[in-house]
């Protein structure tokens, strides 16, 4: 989208479409979009959805422990466009949160009906882990890092090992952050590939599919306590088991059976990194398949989801 148009993108979009012909427009995280949007719902008479994405923002903003005048200033701003949102988001007709807990923890004054959109799998375009044949365990990190991830304990746990047969794989998009902490440590500097971030979510794929387990270790907190990480469902494309942060939620979704869990510090991480290295990499094979079969079996299949979605959608329509 232009940004130029992003406050009058009704206009934009109108020219040479007739808008009165669709039923839903969406609207992804952009409050102004959502404003114009919302602005031209009677003119066009068309229903309103409206998906928010990772709440950065608020995790920043916890992260200042500070009461000097700047932290204050930066945290009443925040609550300010935080309620201007919520009441735009209660104009809308559906509201679609990364989870049903994500939406009673972070936006509890949205009272518009909910959908939660999950990340999920495309049955269609899943595939069957080969284990490779290297004496080593690969693994294999994606997604950004950054100082909100504390990547740093992870890399504490992997320095601990005394194991010497594994190599961790990290693919990132923006290598500025985790290149200068990795000079942190020099021990590991044999240990660890960074690799270019892919441009596509298949050529992704395909890159975590050379590898044996995906690390999907992240801090506890509010948001990532209420949501399945995106990670997850990338390694489970492709067969890989994760090892994951132990929480409510992921313990929800998995069995023992299905994922390696840790608490998120070190020492807990860098037993079952241990563990894990010891397990038969057959048996790795037989986990992540596992986990991809519980995934669609559950609302994480893509084509589940989007019945569901569209009936949803269906039913607002219908409404007076």
């Amino acid at each position: 989208m232009p940004k130029k148009w992003q406050k009058t993108i009704m206009s934009y979009l109108a020219t040479g479409n007739d808008l009165t012909l669709y039923d839903f427009v969406f609207v992804r995280n952009k409050k102004d979009v959502l404003k114009d949007v919302l602005k031209h719902k009677k003119e066009f008479n068309y229903k309103v959805g409206y998906r928010i994405s990772y709440p950065k923002q608020h995790h920043k903003l916890e992260l200042i422990k500070s009461f000097s005048p700047m932290a204050m200033y930066q945290k009443m701003q925040y609550k300010m466009k935080i309620t201007e949102r919520d009441k735009l988001v209660n104009q809308c007709d559906l509201f679609m949160p990364a989870s049903p807990q994500a939406h009673s923890v972070f936006y509890p004054n949205i009272k518009t009906e909910s959908f939660p959109i999950y990340i999920g799998l495309d049955p269609e375009k899943i595939t069957e882990h080969i284990a490779n044949t290297s004496d080593e365990v690969h693994f294999v990190n994606v997604g950004g890092i950054d100082a909100l991830r504390e990547f740093d304990i992870i890399l504490d746990a992997f320095e601990e090992l005394e194991e010497s047969n594994w190599h961790l794989h990290i693919i990132v998009s923006e290598k500025e952050y985790v290149s200068k902490l990795l000079k942190l440590y020099p021990k590991l500097k044999n240990k660890i590939t960074i690799h270019n971030g892919l441009n596509t979510l298949c050529e992704l794929r395909d890159e975590i599919s050379k590898y044996d387990v995906g690390v999907a270790m992240l801090p506890r907190n509010n948001f990532h306590d209420t949501v399945i990480a995106n990670k997850v469902i990338h390694y489970a494309s492709r067969g890989l088991p994760s090892l994951m942060t132990s929480t409510e939620k992921n313990h929800s979704i998995f069995t023992e059976d299905e994922a390696f869990f840790s608490d998120f510090e070190s020492s807990d991480i860098c037993q079952n990194l241990q563990s894990i290295i010891k397990t038969p990499k057959d048996e790795l094979v037989k986990i992540g398949k596992k986990s991809q079969d519980k995934l669609l079996k559950l609302k994480r299949n893509y084509k589940i989801l989007a019945k569901d979605l569209a009936e949803t959608m269906d039913s607002i329509v219908a409404k007076p």
